[in-house]
Protein backbone atom coordinates (compact mmCIF):
# COMPACT_ATOMS: atom_id res chain seq x y z
CA UNK A 1 0.00 0.00 0.00
CA UNK A 2 1.36 3.70 -0.73
CA UNK A 3 2.41 5.19 2.08
CA UNK A 4 0.18 7.68 1.99
CA UNK A 5 -2.85 5.34 1.90
CA UNK A 6 -1.52 4.34 5.01
CA UNK A 7 -1.79 7.36 6.77
CA UNK A 8 -4.77 8.35 5.02
CA UNK A 9 -6.52 4.92 6.47
CA UNK A 10 -5.53 5.38 9.84
CA UNK A 11 -7.35 9.11 10.37
CA UNK A 12 -9.81 7.59 8.25
CA UNK A 13 -10.42 4.85 10.71
CA UNK A 14 -9.66 6.88 13.46
CA UNK A 15 -12.39 8.82 12.63
CA UNK A 16 -14.92 6.21 11.57
CA UNK A 17 -14.39 4.87 15.20
CA UNK A 18 -15.68 8.14 16.73
CA UNK A 19 -18.50 8.28 14.55
CA UNK A 20 -19.64 4.73 15.39
CA UNK A 21 -19.66 5.38 18.98
CA UNK A 22 -21.24 8.75 18.46
CA UNK A 23 -24.00 6.67 16.50
CA UNK A 24 -25.62 5.07 19.31
CA UNK A 25 -26.01 8.23 21.52
CA UNK A 26 -27.47 10.67 19.10
CA UNK A 27 -28.93 12.46 21.55
CA UNK A 28 -25.59 13.76 21.92
CA UNK A 29 -25.15 15.16 19.09
CA UNK A 30 -25.75 18.56 17.99
CA UNK A 31 -27.31 20.22 15.02
CA UNK A 32 -25.27 23.36 13.45
CA UNK A 33 -26.97 23.84 10.75
CA UNK A 34 -30.16 22.47 9.08
CA UNK A 35 -30.31 23.91 6.34
CA UNK A 36 -30.44 20.92 3.64
CA UNK A 37 -28.27 22.23 1.33
CA UNK A 38 -25.47 22.58 4.58
CA UNK A 39 -26.00 20.76 6.47
CA UNK A 40 -24.06 19.78 9.51
CA UNK A 41 -23.36 18.77 12.90
CA UNK A 42 -21.38 18.40 15.80
CA UNK A 43 -20.04 14.54 14.51
CA UNK A 44 -18.73 16.84 11.19
CA UNK A 45 -16.57 18.71 13.20
CA UNK A 46 -15.55 16.25 15.36
CA UNK A 47 -14.31 13.95 12.92
CA UNK A 48 -12.72 16.41 10.81
CA UNK A 49 -10.77 17.20 13.91
CA UNK A 50 -9.23 13.55 13.72
CA UNK A 51 -8.73 13.66 10.35
CA UNK A 52 -6.79 16.69 10.35
CA UNK A 53 -4.58 15.50 13.18
CA UNK A 54 -2.94 12.47 11.68
CA UNK A 55 -2.96 14.11 8.09
CA UNK A 56 -1.13 17.63 9.36
CA UNK A 57 1.27 15.24 12.23
CA UNK A 58 2.59 13.08 9.14
CA UNK A 59 2.56 15.95 6.21
CA UNK A 60 1.97 19.56 7.59
CA UNK A 61 3.62 20.84 3.96
CA UNK A 62 0.21 19.53 2.50
CA UNK A 63 -2.79 21.33 1.27
CA UNK A 64 -6.38 20.42 2.95
CA UNK A 65 -9.96 21.40 1.73
CA UNK A 66 -12.45 20.01 3.90
CA UNK A 67 -16.32 20.29 3.30
CA UNK A 68 -16.45 21.40 6.47
CA UNK A 69 -14.02 24.15 7.33
CA UNK A 70 -13.12 24.94 3.40
CA UNK A 71 -9.46 25.00 1.97
CA UNK A 72 -6.57 25.29 4.21
CA UNK A 73 -3.31 26.03 1.72
CA UNK A 74 0.16 24.55 2.51
CA UNK A 75 3.53 25.00 1.14
CA UNK A 76 2.49 22.07 -1.26
CA UNK A 77 0.01 23.64 -3.12
CA UNK A 78 0.08 20.70 -5.51
CA UNK A 79 -0.83 18.09 -2.77
CA UNK A 80 -4.77 18.79 -1.40
CA UNK A 81 -6.34 16.57 0.39
CA UNK A 82 -9.99 16.08 -0.19
CA UNK A 83 -12.11 15.49 2.61
CA UNK A 84 -15.46 15.12 3.41
CA UNK A 85 -15.31 14.12 7.50
CA UNK A 86 -18.92 12.48 7.47
CA UNK A 87 -20.65 11.83 3.95
CA UNK A 88 -23.92 11.23 4.21
CA UNK A 89 -24.44 13.14 7.62
CA UNK A 90 -28.17 13.90 7.26
CA UNK A 91 -28.72 10.08 7.56
CA UNK A 92 -26.12 9.57 10.14
CA UNK A 93 -28.02 12.46 12.15
CA UNK A 94 -31.20 10.70 12.06
CA UNK A 95 -29.95 7.26 12.71
CA UNK A 96 -30.09 5.72 9.16
CA UNK A 97 -26.67 4.23 8.69
CA UNK A 98 -26.19 5.39 5.20
CA UNK A 99 -22.69 7.50 6.28
CA UNK A 100 -19.49 6.82 5.96
CA UNK A 101 -15.23 8.91 6.28
CA UNK A 102 -14.36 10.28 2.72
CA UNK A 103 -10.52 10.52 2.23
CA UNK A 104 -8.74 11.81 -1.59
CA UNK A 105 -5.70 12.69 -2.06
CA UNK A 106 -4.73 15.15 -5.38
CA UNK A 107 -1.16 15.70 -6.74
CA UNK A 108 -0.87 18.06 -9.50
CA UNK A 109 -4.65 18.45 -9.82
CA UNK A 110 -5.70 14.99 -10.18
CA UNK A 111 -6.96 12.49 -7.65
CA UNK A 112 -4.52 9.67 -7.46
CA UNK A 113 -5.69 7.59 -4.05
CA UNK A 114 -8.86 7.49 -2.31
CA UNK A 115 -10.03 5.79 1.00
CA UNK A 116 -13.84 5.10 1.80
CA UNK A 117 -14.59 4.03 5.37
CA UNK A 118 -18.43 2.33 5.91
CA UNK A 119 -18.01 3.16 10.23
CA UNK A 120 -20.79 0.35 10.87
CA UNK A 121 -20.18 -1.83 8.49
CA UNK A 122 -16.34 -2.23 9.06
CA UNK A 123 -15.91 -1.68 5.49
CA UNK A 124 -12.86 0.00 3.94
CA UNK A 125 -12.65 1.07 0.19
CA UNK A 126 -9.46 2.28 -1.40
CA UNK A 127 -7.72 2.77 -4.75
CA UNK A 128 -4.81 4.01 -6.49
CA UNK A 129 -4.55 5.49 -9.66
CA UNK A 130 -3.49 2.74 -11.87
CA UNK A 131 -3.57 0.25 -9.54
CA UNK A 132 -6.97 -1.19 -8.96
CA UNK A 133 -9.70 -0.85 -6.29
CA UNK A 134 -10.09 -2.84 -2.85
CA UNK A 135 -12.64 -3.79 -0.22
CA UNK A 136 -11.03 -4.95 2.85
CA UNK A 137 -7.81 -5.56 0.79
CA UNK A 138 -9.90 -8.10 -1.51
CA UNK A 139 -9.48 -6.60 -5.09
CA UNK A 140 -13.02 -5.55 -6.41
CA UNK A 141 -14.09 -5.26 -10.02
CA UNK A 142 -17.88 -3.72 -11.28
CA UNK A 143 -20.45 -6.56 -12.17
CA UNK A 144 -20.24 -8.45 -15.96
CA UNK A 145 -24.81 -7.93 -16.00
CA UNK A 146 -25.24 -6.42 -19.60
CA UNK A 147 -29.00 -6.18 -19.07
CA UNK A 148 -30.41 -3.66 -16.78
CA UNK A 149 -33.60 -5.90 -16.54
CA UNK A 150 -32.75 -7.31 -12.88
CA UNK A 151 -30.34 -5.01 -11.98
CA UNK A 152 -30.47 -2.60 -8.72
CA UNK A 153 -29.89 0.99 -9.61
CA UNK A 154 -29.18 3.93 -7.09
CA UNK A 155 -31.23 6.39 -7.04
CA UNK A 156 -30.40 9.40 -5.31
CA UNK A 157 -33.15 11.86 -6.19
CA UNK A 158 -32.11 14.86 -3.73
CA UNK A 159 -31.12 18.27 -5.99
CA UNK A 160 -32.88 16.66 -9.36
CA UNK A 161 -35.50 18.31 -10.58
CA UNK A 162 -38.38 16.03 -9.90
CA UNK A 163 -39.71 15.24 -13.18
CA UNK A 164 -36.76 14.15 -13.83
CA UNK A 165 -36.37 11.50 -10.41
CA UNK A 166 -39.87 10.69 -11.26
CA UNK A 167 -39.12 9.87 -14.80
CA UNK A 168 -35.75 7.31 -14.08
CA UNK A 169 -37.76 5.65 -11.30
CA UNK A 170 -40.52 5.20 -13.35
CA UNK A 171 -37.84 4.81 -16.87
CA UNK A 172 -36.29 2.11 -14.17
CA UNK A 173 -38.78 -0.01 -13.13
CA UNK A 174 -40.26 -0.26 -16.62
CA UNK A 175 -36.97 -1.58 -17.65
CA UNK A 176 -37.43 -4.35 -14.71
CA UNK A 177 -34.88 -2.62 -13.05
CA UNK A 178 -35.51 -2.30 -9.30
CA UNK A 179 -34.34 1.13 -7.81
CA UNK A 180 -32.58 1.72 -4.36
CA UNK A 181 -32.73 4.87 -2.39
CA UNK A 182 -29.35 5.14 0.01
CA UNK A 183 -29.51 8.89 0.27
CA UNK A 184 -25.52 8.63 -0.32
CA UNK A 185 -24.28 9.08 -3.80
CA UNK A 186 -20.46 8.58 -2.59
CA UNK A 187 -21.75 5.07 -1.27
CA UNK A 188 -23.90 4.26 -4.02
CA UNK A 189 -20.29 4.45 -6.67
CA UNK A 190 -18.91 2.29 -4.15
CA UNK A 191 -21.13 -0.50 -3.74
CA UNK A 192 -21.54 -0.42 -7.30
CA UNK A 193 -17.77 -0.69 -7.35
CA UNK A 194 -18.16 -4.06 -5.39
CA UNK A 195 -20.96 -4.92 -7.65
CA UNK A 196 -23.79 -5.22 -5.14
CA UNK A 197 -25.29 -2.47 -7.30
CA UNK A 198 -24.87 -2.09 -11.25
CA UNK A 199 -25.48 1.39 -11.72
CA UNK A 200 -26.77 4.40 -10.04
CA UNK A 201 -27.29 8.54 -11.32
CA UNK A 202 -27.69 11.56 -8.91
CA UNK A 203 -27.74 15.18 -8.35
CA UNK A 204 -23.76 16.59 -9.34
CA UNK A 205 -22.63 16.89 -5.84
CA UNK A 206 -19.71 18.65 -4.36
CA UNK A 207 -16.51 17.43 -5.30
CA UNK A 208 -15.02 16.94 -1.95
CA UNK A 209 -18.10 14.74 -1.10
CA UNK A 210 -17.18 12.15 -4.20
CA UNK A 211 -13.90 12.78 -4.82
CA UNK A 212 -12.72 9.28 -3.30
CA UNK A 213 -15.71 7.23 -4.37
CA UNK A 214 -15.39 8.43 -8.03
CA UNK A 215 -12.14 7.24 -8.28
CA UNK A 216 -12.70 3.81 -6.07
CA UNK A 217 -15.59 3.47 -8.70
CA UNK A 218 -13.15 4.26 -11.94
CA UNK A 219 -10.73 1.69 -10.34
CA UNK A 220 -13.11 -1.10 -10.17
CA UNK A 221 -14.07 -0.64 -13.75
CA UNK A 222 -16.89 1.49 -13.61
CA UNK A 223 -17.84 4.77 -15.69
CA UNK A 224 -19.34 8.18 -14.69
CA UNK A 225 -20.92 10.75 -17.09
CA UNK A 226 -22.85 13.57 -17.05
CA UNK A 227 -26.66 13.72 -17.98
CA UNK A 228 -25.86 14.23 -21.66
CA UNK A 229 -23.21 11.04 -21.57
CA UNK A 230 -20.30 13.52 -21.38
CA UNK A 231 -17.72 12.17 -19.39
CA UNK A 232 -16.60 15.78 -18.84
CA UNK A 233 -18.27 16.22 -15.59
CA UNK A 234 -17.29 20.24 -15.05
CA UNK A 235 -21.25 21.39 -16.25
CA UNK A 236 -22.86 18.26 -15.19
CA UNK A 237 -26.49 18.67 -13.10
CA UNK A 238 -26.37 15.30 -13.02
CA UNK A 239 -24.83 12.15 -12.74
CA UNK A 240 -24.97 8.76 -14.42
CA UNK A 241 -22.92 6.10 -13.18
CA UNK A 242 -22.21 1.74 -13.22
CA UNK A 243 -20.34 -0.84 -15.06
CA UNK A 244 -20.36 -0.06 -18.41
CA UNK A 245 -23.33 -2.18 -20.25
CA UNK A 246 -25.92 -0.70 -17.48
CA UNK A 247 -24.26 2.59 -17.55
CA UNK A 248 -24.43 3.06 -21.39
CA UNK A 249 -28.33 1.63 -20.91
CA UNK A 250 -28.86 4.48 -17.89
CA UNK A 251 -27.65 6.87 -20.54
CA UNK A 252 -30.37 6.33 -23.19
CA UNK A 253 -33.06 6.33 -20.61
CA UNK A 254 -32.07 9.67 -19.42
CA UNK A 255 -31.76 11.02 -22.66
CA UNK A 256 -35.22 10.12 -23.73
CA UNK A 257 -36.44 11.83 -20.57
CA UNK A 258 -37.17 15.79 -21.58
CA UNK A 259 -34.90 18.18 -20.25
Amino acid sequence: MHPLLNIALQAARDAAEAIAHSSDRLDRIKIINDDPAHFLTSMDLEAEKTIFYHLEKAHPEHSFHSRVSGLKQGENKDTVWLIDPLLGNRNFATGYTQFGVSLACQIDGVVQHAILVCPLLREEFIATRGAGARLNSHRIRVGKRTEIQGSLIGLNPEGMPQDVALGLQTEFMNAGASPRISGCTALDMVQIAADRLQGGCSANENMLTLAAAKLILQEAGGLLGSESGNPNLTDAKELLFGNPKIYKQISMLRKGLAT
